[in-house]
């Protein structure tokens, strides 16, 4: 059994305020190194935050500092996993496309998870950033319908709040992001090696 965790970074908004680019990634590791990955916030939280910061209900990339974000990549490069990232160039996309976000998040979701490979039956966690529920079905009859062997593919819609490992998958999304988005590749070294598959689209 493999899982496959989905997050990402930036927005799909499309006004002189918005990010220049949007990546989606994926984590897939086995049962065992889920578990791992799952401690990793829990031991962050308890040694390395702030008395204040311990009760706070989720660590995330954006409410982070430096030292937050390196000892949790860090922390990562120990547990065995592959990443696949999708980094989608805003300014080249279609204006028709601008108005479908919801679409277009769908087909950039399924190019990269096609790039997975997984022979094995796999559950696909997803941050549950769409409060629409018409939205969400919408995204799993899609992938569904055009991921390979999706006959073999268990969705579920999970709050990051309580999922250790989408936590995790928020720093490295983070990481890759800011790659594309700052020109920094501080973070993004630390985490290359596990990555399988570094796509920018179009």
């Amino acid at each position: 059994m493999k899982y496959v965790f989905l997050d990402e970074s930036g927005e799909l908004g499309f006004s002189n305020k918005s990010s220049k680019f949007f990546t989606i990634t994926l984590l897939v590791c086995g049962v065992k190194e889920e578990q791992e990955l799952s401690r990793i916030l829990k031991k962050i939280r308890l040694r390395i935050l702030k008395k204040s910061l311990k009760q706070s209900p989720e660590i995330k990339w954006n409410n982070s500092n430096d030292l937050i974000r390196f000892k949790i990549l860090e922390r990562v490069l120990k547990i065995e996993f592959e990443i696949f990232s999708i980094i989608l160039d805003k300014s080249k996309v279609y204006d028709y496309l601008k108005n479908k976000k919801h679409k277009l998040y769908n087909y950039l979701t399924n190019l990269i998870m096609n790039e997975c490979s997984l022979n094995d039956s796999f559950e696909l966690i997803v941050d549950r950033s769409k409060n629409n529920r018409s939205l969400r079905d919408d995204f799993n009859r899609y992938i569904k319908s055009n991921v390979t062997k999706s006959d073999k593919i268990i969705i579920k819609h999970e709050d990051s709040n309580s999922n250790g490992t989408l936590q995790v998958l928020d720093f490295v999304s983070g990481a890759i992001f800011n790659k594309y988005e700052f020109n920094n590749n501080s973070y993004y070294n630390i985490i290359k090696e596990k990555i399988i598959l570094e796509k920018l689209f179009p």
